[in-house]
């Protein structure tokens, strides 16, 4: 009975996840920065592992650089100790910027995330008086009889000595 549940259960928790649901968004986002950057962590250790005992790399990784000859020929022999360090060079230094996107877009989201709470009334009804609305800018006159009657009638300014024509 339970085979059958399970499996609806995770398709609508994805979909869930799926909707853009910002409480939502930021947990993933969070979450998938933290796993990225965990990993990387962990396989930087596994290259420094590897420095001190090359003897226990895995054969399946022998065999995923075995068939792709031209990271086979950039790559150390992968009994040698740097081996791990190259691999991890690389894929690290692949996923370096894929991080940083993520900790801009985390840090984008905090920042609106503030900036929200901070335009919400914190304690819901107060007394005090309601700050003035925001005004619109000012708009500008259209057309050339619409300007000069704007110009017109903003006045005009006086002289000032050294002025070339006077006002």
């Amino acid at each position: 009975m339970y085979e059958q549940i399970i499996p609806w259960a995770v398709l609508g928790l994805l979909f869930i996840l799926c909707l853009p649901i910002p409480v939502v968004r930021r947990f993933i986002l969070a979450v998938t920065v933290w796993a990225l950057r965990l990993a990387l962590l962990a396989l930087i250790g596994g290259a420094a592992y590897l420095w001190f005992r090359p003897s226990d790399v895995p054969a399946w990784v022998v065999d995923t650089a075995a068939a792709f000859p031209r990271l086979r020929d950039a790559l150390p022999d992968p009994t040698t100790p740097n081996f791990g360090i190259a691999v991890a060079a690389i894929i690290v230094g692949a996923m370096l910027p894929v991080l940083a996107v993520l900790d801009a877009c985390r840090r984008a989201a905090r920042a609106d995330r503030d900036r929200v709470r901070s335009a919400e009334p914190a304690g819901g009804t107060s007394s005090e008086a309601p700050a003035e609305p925001a005004r619109a800018p000012a708009q500008r006159p259209t057309g050339r009889t619409a300007a000069a009657d704007a110009i017109a009638s903003a006045g005009s300014r006086p002289a000032r000595p050294g002025d070339p024509r006077p006002r």
